[in-house]
């Protein structure tokens, strides 16, 4: 089993290094600074919570005016940082895209599937850096009519920043929850009934009546299809896909990004369907992984991350790579996290790409082939970027010589078209959108 993460930093002035590379940057931040902030590049998303403080302050801590938005659009309220706007907007057209396109099919029947550029979304290597002239406080935009907030008047004074004990993370590495003690009731309901599997009645693709048990949150049977899909774009040369029991698993609808955990149980989905785990009768649930990953800690499996953390169990606190990396080890699932950091971003980019392709080209022996596309027998990856992670299930090369990864975004809902494509009622014209797609490069 591999995590992948783009990386491992060392503290310039005392030497002090981490596995988390924004505990290194924090440190700086807060011991090192002098008139000024620096920023360690290509550092991604890490655990945390808080620990017991006797100067603890339980007032949210702002950090640098803030890092992160709540979407506005209907049935999404993600919280998204500021940096990543851009490309969840473009996730959210190209989803609206492809459902006009699907709605549409029957007037582009026959034509390939085909990407736009417009429909790809690009992590640009400026993503995750900050500059000294970047303002501290973000003037009216577009930004605020995306938050919902208004653009008159002057904005709310914010608190002044707290310190953090040393180790602790705040709000820019676990989100706006980061110090909350306990979710509230609403929330907590939402993630032990909202995924409760359920029968029902549908008509399967000979025509008879059939049987299901669903669950809401969770689409089976995405990878052939993709494939399908991938196989009718002219624009790609060849494509590696993982095993195709890999679920897509979407967030429930409550008030809190659970990321981390989503992308744990869609890697889950292949552990079980796979028979490496006989004795999970179910996926289990977030809060259900927020007491293995504490049991992990009490083992003294990645134990520094309690620290950083301050406990997960009970709250909306965002997860990363080394919560992921505990909780598989506690379930007795060997891992292996990887970082991704070179002095050129371009270099690091090529290495995570070289990596995903050769951990797909691995499992080629016994795979199945559509097309161009490879369904390998290897298990997906977990993807954790500043603030997100995603579900790597395949690599496209393009004509054009470049790569793109192929995701599943628990952000975003199972397009209707493939969930109609999935009960075979629909031609396969429909878009290949940036929900599946990314570029890195």
């Amino acid at each position: 089993m591999s995590l992948v993460r783009m990386a491992e930093a060392t503290c310039p002035f005392c030497g002090i290094s981490s596995l988390e590379p924004l505990v290194i940057e924090t440190h700086i931040d807060e011991d090192h600074a002098e008139g000024q902030k620096f920023s360690i590049k290509y550092a991604n998303h890490q655990l945390g919570e808080y620990s017991q403080h006797p100067s603890f302050s339980h007032q949210p801590t702002w950090d640098d005016d803030g890092h992160f938005t709540k979407c506005t659009r209907p049935g999404c309220g993600e919280y998204v940082l500021l940096n990543d706007i851009d490309e969840h907007l473009a996730v959210h057209k190209s989803l609206a895209m492809s459902e006009d396109d699907a709605s549409s099919h029957s007037s582009t029947h026959g034509h390939s599937a085909q990407t736009t550029p417009d429909g790809q979304a690009k992590l640009h290597k400026s993503r995750n850096r900050r500059t000294e002239s970047q303002p501290k406080t973000v003037p009216p935009t577009l930004l605020d009519y995306f938050s919902g907030k208004s653009v008159h008047g002057t904005a709310a004074r914010r608190p002044p920043k707290s310190k953090l004990p040393p180790g602790r993370l705040g709000r820019r590495e676990l989100g706006p929850h980061a110090f909350g003690k306990r979710m509230p009731d609403q929330v907590r309901r939402h993630l032990l009934s909202d995924a409760q599997p359920r029968q029902i009645n549908g008509i399967g693709t000979d025509g008879k009546l059939v049987r299901r048990t669903v669950i809401e949150n969770e689409n089976a049977g995405l990878i052939p299809v993709l494939a399908d899909l991938c196989s009718r774009d002219n624009g790609t040369t060849i494509t590696y896909l993982c095993h195709p029991s890999v679920k897509h698993v979407r967030k429930l609808r409550c008030d809190g990004n659970f990321c981390g955990y989503w992308n744990i149980q869609m890697v889950l989905t292949y552990l079980r369907a796979t028979g490496v785990l006989p004795d999970m009768r179910r996926t289990p649930h977030v809060l259900q992984i927020q007491v293995t990953i504490e049991q992990a800690c009490d083992n003294g499996i990645l134990a520094h991350g309690r620290n950083e953390t301050g406990g997960l169990r009970g709250t909306r606190k965002w997860i990363g790579t080394s919560e992921a990396a505990a909780y598989f080890s506690k379930i007795s699932i060997g891992v292996g996290a990887h970082s991704f950091e070179d002095e050129s971003y371009e270099l690091a980019v090529v290495s995570l790409l070289d990596h995903v392709e050769a951990h797909f080209i691995t499992g080629l022996e016994g795979s199945e082939t559509v097309g161009s596309p490879r369904i390998a027998t290897r298990p997906p990856l977990y993807f954790q970027r500043l603030g997100h992670s995603m579900t790597i299930v395949g690599l496209e090369r393009r004509v054009d010589g470049s790569r793109s990864l192929l995701v599943f975004d628990p952000s975003f809902d199972t397009l209707a078209g493939m969930r109609s494509l999935l009960r075979g009622q629909r031609s396969l014209d429909i878009l290949l959108s940036a929900a599946w797609r990314r570029r890195v490069e």
